[in-house]
């Protein structure tokens, strides 16, 4: 069976890539980066911890702008 090569410029290849269906979105990113399960294992922790520390301290993640979420989570970095 012959190979056919397609030459498709990047951006154009992006644009596509952009139109696809989160779950095969999903299916490219797990091609592309082997570890990807792992980075997916790490965020759902990361988020389970956030959501966490804020129930302590009394403050609704989910209701805080992302500049909001942004320097909660500078303050807590740079805690003594």
């Amino acid at each position: 069976m012959d190979t056919i090569t397609l030459e498709i410029p990047e951006p154009q290849l992006v644009e596509w890539l952009r139109r696809l269906a989160p779950a095969a979105k999903r299916s490219v990113l797990r091609a592309l980066i082997p570890e990807m399960d792992e980075l997916e294992g790490l965020v759902r922790y990361g988020d389970r911890r956030i959501r966490a520390v804020c129930a302590r301290r009394g403050i609704d993640w989910d209701s805080l702008t992302e500049q909001e979420r942004q320097k909660l989570i500078d303050d807590i970095l740079h805690e003594a």
